[in-house]
């Protein structure tokens, strides 16, 4: 199932096509020559409003969050009902805004699922520029995670944390060292925080160190092979989410 954050983007990129290529759906087309132009806008209608119907087919859905965020879920239910009417009546600027207002509040929730312990394993506020990506990684180790692959789901938090840690970093020094620094790993990224002066809670900290050095074990060879536990697993999952949380 779609998570509602990837719902409202695609909706959101669908109304921008219809902007960008500046279809009038209010126009009478008549004649052959204008075909083209009754397909397309017979083509964006159809799928600006199945996007509606899943936007709508996910907040019907029985949810894992927090408690304070159903606060928020709620609070989206009826902007997206304003949503729907603007598109309806072909306010399409107004509702690309409306789309970002509604993204910027809401949670990205994860589908309950029998497999997991229950308010566990949801992904907490994720900033608009790194969602998809972080998003991915996520869906990939919970997949892991189901699958006893536990050396990945630990390869898959440091990879998680890279991508949230980076995107801090940018936020705080506008330095992006994504490309000054491509390579650059999750112990230096750290380092780096405390070379500018930037202080992260110490168990924030002791929480990354303790995923990278699990990590690290994970992906490079030793002489005694590494066995992550199920314990292990989660536990770095449920760090690597209240990471998230502090940061952002």
């Amino acid at each position: 199932m779609a998570s509602l954050k990837g719902v409202l983007l695609e909706l959101k990129d669908m109304i921008n096509n219809v902007l960008s290529r500046k279809i009038d759906f209010s126009s009478r087309i008549i004649g052959d020559e204008f075909d083209f132009k009754r397909r397309e806008r017979e083509y964006y209608s159809r799928e600006i409003e199945k996007a509606i119907k899943r936007l709508e087919a996910v907040l019907s859905e029985s949810f894992v969050v927090a408690p304070l965020e159903k606060r928020a879920l709620t609070e989206a239910s009826v902007k997206i009902k304003e949503l729907k009417k603007m598109i309806n009546s072909r306010n399409f600027l107004e509702a690309v805004v409306a789309i970002e207002k509604i993204y910027d509040i809401v949670p990205d929730v994860r589908i309950a699922d029998d497999d997991l312990p229950k308010g566990e394993f949801y992904l907490p506020y994720i900033p608009r520029d790194i969602f998809a990506e972080t998003k991915a990684s996520f869906d990939e180790l919970i997949k892991c995670y189901e699958h006893n692959c536990y050396r990945s789901v630990l390869i898959l938090c440091g990879r998680i944390l890279e991508i949230v840690l980076h995107k801090k970093y940018l936020e705080l020094t506008t330095m992006d060292l994504l490309k000054k620094s491509p390579d650059i790993g999750l112990g230096n990224l750290v380092l780096k925080f405390k070379e500018k002066g930037l202080s992260l809670d110490p168990g924030l900290s002791n929480q990354i160190h303790l995923i990278n050095h699990l990590r690290i074990a994970s992906v490079h060879k030793k002489r005694r092979t590494f066995n992550p536990t199920k314990s292990q697993a989660k536990a770095s999952i449920l760090y690597t989410l209240d990471t998230i949380k502090k940061l952002f």
